[in-house]
């Protein structure tokens, strides 16, 4: 069944909104939560939206011609039968053809002129009568159709792009809603973020971070039961970005501190920072070390969380990073973050060479963000484990005043 019927425009878009939210609502428990949330939103989000119309009148042209006959009618009201020509005029078109089934709702349309959808084009009917045709009425009469039909097209995209913008909106929220039903239903206690308890005062020993307050296929999944993990909550991410991103004002004040460290000794400046704001377990500190220069969270011998600090030797290192990273990470949702120090004299450059080498990988699903003088956001997803979203924040610290000294 089309998703538009013919009727009022709003009504027709409103139908279409909540006929893909009631898909949302019947989806498995277990799927929504085994699934990408970021795939399932970008599934939804493309099926909801609405491609405008887009008419190219200049590259019109006659499709058919044809003899027919034409009713006329004489001034005592007697009608004849006369011989006439029937022209089809196609004009080519992209966007959703079922939009030509409604129309824009503004009040001054007048209704489409007598046409036909075939494929990729609108096809505009005239019919003249061979005894009286006036070539010149002719024209006017066929460009005051076309008129119309741009008129409308142009209405319809006002609606279409009304529709574009508060739609995807409205699919986030329906599952949002969906994956916390499917989590209460399924008593998934332990998704709803791990226990990182702050400590009662700041640090004193480094500059502290400034504080918050405290708290389209659909896509495939795994197969085998859904087991609830733990994740790491979005609030509590990014207040440890935050206190990551305040150690470059450590460094740029600092620089004689950290000339001679190499990535291992800045890391653990790193981790005192981190574990300043935060309070360890019985077993050591909430931040630990593994390996050379990773800094992460673990939860039942499994990384939640996972920083790796290197080093910008170029483009292909940098890439050799992301793959080191993506092979920690064990959780559904994991959250990681790649600290690169530079000591080129481009900052922008490599932030953009970073950027280009995180959206060409095959595992790239979303930039959340990016921004050439700051910090970057991404989803990624590995085809070998569907459904497990890994953000990744990538961080840039220049440090070129070290080499200066």
């Amino acid at each position: 069944m089309d998703p538009f019927a013919d009727g009022d425009t709003f009504e027709t878009f409103r139908n279409h909104v909540e006929k893909i939210t009631a898909e949302i609502n019947i989806l498995d428990n277990e799927y929504v939560l085994k699934a990408s949330l970021t795939e399932l939103e970008q599934f939804f989000v493309e099926k909801v939206l609405i491609q405008p119309l887009i008419l190219y009148s200049n590259e019109r042209y006659i499709k058919n011609q044809t003899g027919t006959k034409i009713t006329k009618t004489y001034f005592s009201g007697r009608e004849f039968i006369t011989k006439g020509t029937s022209l089809d005029i196609a004009i080519p078109f992209e966007g959703d053809p079922l939009l030509w089934k409604i129309g824009p709702s503004t009040i001054s349309w007048r209704g489409y002129p007598d046409i036909e959808i075939c494929g990729n084009e609108v096809v505009l009917s005239v019919s003249f009568s061979d005894d009286s045709v006036d070539p010149d009425r002719l024209r006017t009469d066929i460009e005051r159709d076309i008129q119309s039909l741009e008129e409308a097209v142009g209405c319809l995209k006002r609606d279409v792009d009304n529709h574009n913008n508060s739609a995807p909106n409205t699919i986030r929220q329906a599952l949002e809603k969906k994956r916390e039903m499917a989590q209460s239903a399924l008593g998934a206690v332990a998704a709803l973020g791990i226990p990182v308890k702050r400590r009662d005062t700041e640090p004193t020993f480094t500059i502290p971070a400034k504080r918050r307050k405290r708290p389209a296929k659909r896509p495939s999944v795994s197969t085998g039961k859904y087991e609830p993990e733990p994740i790491l909550d979005e609030k509590e991410y990014q207040h440890i970005l935050e206190i990551v991103r305040s150690m470059s004002l450590v460094i740029e004040r600092s620089p004689s501190s950290f000339a001679s460290l190499d990535e291992e000794a800045i890391r653990d400046h790193f981790l005192i920072q981190l574990n300043g704001h935060y309070e360890g377990s019985a077993t050591g500190e909430t931040f630990n070390a593994s390996g050379k220069t990773d800094i992460l969270i673990r939860v039942d011998n499994k990384n939640v969380f996972i920083a790796e600090c290197k080093f910008w030797h170029g483009s292909k290192a940098f890439d050799e990073a992301v793959n080191q990273l993506l092979g920690y990470l064990t959780w559904r949702d994991s959250k990681c973050a790649l600290l690169v120090f530079n000591r080129t004299k481009d900052s922008s450059a490599v932030r953009q060479k970073m950027h280009e080498v995180i959206q060409a990988r095959p595992e790239h699903l979303k930039t959340v963000f990016h921004q050439p003088d700051g910090d970057s956001r991404y989803v990624l997803v590995k085809e070998s484990e569907p459904g497990r979203e890994i953000s990744v924040t990538t961080q840039l610290y220049d440090i070129l005043s070290l080499v200066k000294q």
